[in-house]
C-alpha cells in the first residue's frame, strides 16, 4: 500500500510543480519589468523542483516497472520482487521446473548440490542455468538440483543427511563448490550478515523502488563488511578455518563412500574477480590439492573461465552470480566432465 502511495506522490510531483511553474509565469508575465532577484530564484527553484520530480518518476517507473534483474546479497526491493517472479519451486522446495521421486527411475541420477550459483540467481528462466541444461540436451540422466541462496558446506552437509534419512536415493551426487562456502564457520562475517540484513534503511528509501535501489548501492558500495567480504573469505583459507572445512568436505565424501555413492565435485570461481591477475588462484590450488589427495574427481571451472573478462560472465555490475553465458560454458564443461570421470565407471 505505501509503495502505491510514494507512486501517486512521485506522479502528482511533476503535475503539481509543472501547474505552478505554468501559473508563475503567467503571472510574472504581467510584471516583468517588476521581476527582482528574489522573484527570479523562485521561478528558478520551481523549475528545478520540477525538473527533480521528472527524474523522480521515471526512476520510480523504470526501477518498478522494467528494471528486472538482481543484486549480489539480494537487499534492494527490485532482487526480492526478482525472486518473488522467477523462483518457482517444487515437491522438494527447491527452485526446478520439475518435481523429483525419491526412488531411482532407472536413468543414471545426477543429484546437484549447491548454492545460489546452483540455483540460478540472476538466471530468470531456469531452463537457463547450467543443471536444466544439461538436462536438457541429456534425456538419458536424471537431473536433480538441490540448492538453496546463502547454502554454505554446513548447509549441505545438513541436507545431505536429511536426504538419506527420508528415503531419498542418491546415484550420483556433484557438490558444487564457491569459494566462499567456508563463511559460516567464519564468526565475523555470520554477525556482519545478521547486522546487513537488519538495517533498515527508513520509511523513504524502503517504499520507493528507485530510492531503495541508490540507497543500496551506495551502501554496498561503503560498507566495508560488504565491500571487502571477499578479503575476509581469503583470510579464512589461511588459517584454522580450512582445516576445519577440510574435515567438513571430508565427511561429506565419507558419508557417500558409506552409502556407496559416486561422488565428485565441480569448482566455481569468484566470477567478478575472473582476468589474468585472477587473486584467489592460491585458494583453487588449496582446494584442488584438497580434492585430488581424496581421489575425489573434480573439475575446477577457473580454467574453462580464464580466457573472458569478468563483465562478461557475471549478471550485472551489482551481482556477481554467473550469468546465462557463464552458465552455458558450465554447462558444457561440467557434461563433459561427467561423460569421462563419473558416467564412465
Amino acid at each position: 500500500m505505501a509503495d502505491n502511495i510514494f507512486l501517486a506522490v512521485f506522479t502528482a510531483l511533476p503535475i503539481i510543480t509543472g501547474l505552478l511553474i505554468y501559473l508563475y509565469v503567467r503571472k510574472i508575465s504581467i510584471h516583468i519589468k517588476n521581476a527582482n532577484w528574489l522573484k527570479l530564484s523562485i521561478g528558478n527553484i520551481l523549475v528545478f523542483v520540477f525538473l527533480c520530480s521528472l527524474i523522480l518518476l521515471g526512476g520510480e517507473i523504470y526501477y518498478r516497472f522494467i528494471y528486472d534483474t538482481t543484486d549480489s546479497f539480494g537487499l534492494t526491493k527490485v532482487s526480492t520482487d526478482w525472486e518473488s517472479r522467477h523462483y518457482k519451486f517444487n515437491n522438494y522446495a527447491v527452485r526446478d521446473s520439475m518435481d523429483y521421486n525419491l526412488k531411482l527411475s532407472g536413468k543414471p541420477r545426477i543429484t546437484f548440490i549447491g548454492d545460489s550459483f546452483t540455483a540460478g540467481h540472476g538466471i530468470a528462466n531456469v531452463e537457463n542455468r547450467f543443471a536444466n541444461k544439461i538436462r536438457s540436451i541429456r534425456p538419458d540422466l536424471e537431473i536433480h538440483v538441490i540448492a538453496y541462496n546463502g547454502w554454505e558446506t554446513g548447509d549441505e552437509l545438513i541436507t545431505l543427511r536429511k536426504l538419506s534419512s527420508a528415503g531419498y536415493e542418491f546415484d550420483n551426487v556433484v557438490l558444487v563448490y564457491i569459494l566462499n562456502d567456508i563463511s559460516d564457520l567464519m564468526e565475523q562475517w555470520a554477525k556482519a550478515q545478521a547486522r546487513i540484513h537488519a538495517i533498515k534503511p527508513g520509511f523513504l528509501f524502503e517504499h520507493s523502488y528507485f530510492l531503495n535501489i541508490l540507497y543500496y548501492h551506495y551502501f554496498a558500495a561503503h560498507d566495508p563488511d560488504i565491500s571487502d567480504y571477499y578479503g575476509f573469505v581469503d583470510k579464512a583459507y589461511n588459517g584454522p578455518l580450512w582445516e576445519k572445512q577440510k574435515e567438513r568436505l571430508a565427511t561429506i565424501k565419507q558419508s557417500m563412500d558409506a552409502a556407496h555413492v559416486k561422488f565428485s565435485v565441480v569448482i566455481f570461481p569468484f566470477m567478478h574477480a575472473l582476468g589474468p591477475n585472477y587473486k584467489y588462484r592460491e585458494i583453487h590450488n588449496k582446494i584442488d590439492a584438497f580434492w585430488k589427495s581424496l581421489d575425489v574427481p573434480y573439475l575446477d571451472l577457473l580454467s574453462v573461465y580464464d580466457s573472458y573478462p569478468a563483465s562478461a560472465l557475471v549478471v550485472n555490475a551489482h551481482d556477481a552470480h554467473p550469468n546465462e553465458l557463464a552458465h552455458t560454458i558450465a554447462a558444457k564443461a561440467i557434461n563433459d566432465f561427467l561423460n569421462k570421470n563419473v558416467l564412465k565407471h
